[in-house]
């Protein structure tokens, strides 16, 4: 079963932290919430808080574990979660406007 996306994914790779105890990588950032990528597995329904490391700065974050996928130590592959954010991070507003500004540019198709 797919779900309908209702906000633009980034593939954004940063730094976060989980707990402050967990490091982890993000693959993607939206508005309404973040893909990561950890060597443990969260269930989904967890509470989870944490920050994101944008430049030298700190940018916390509160959300729900929406999805998860256990990875394989033994082959190396990371586990996957899917976080909903409770509330967009103000520090993460100048991300998201940076690409809602670029210029979007449709192909013409020209007539024959």
């Amino acid at each position: 079963m797919t779900t309908r996306r209702q906000t633009i994914r980034r593939s954004v790779r940063l730094p976060l932290s989980l707990g402050r105890r967990l490091p982890a990588l993000s693959a993607d950032v939206s508005r309404g919430g973040f893909q990561a990528e950890l060597p443990q597995v969260f269930l989904p329904g967890s509470k989870v808080h944490g920050y994101f490391l944008v430049g030298q700065a700190e940018v916390p974050f509160f959300g729900t574990v929406a999805w998860a996928q256990a990875g394989n130590p033994q082959l190396s592959v990371f586990s996957r979660i899917g976080v909903k954010f409770d509330s967009a991070p103000e520090g993460l507003r100048p991300l998201f406007a940076r690409g809602d500004a670029r210029a979007r540019r449709l192909k013409t198709r020209q007539r024959k």
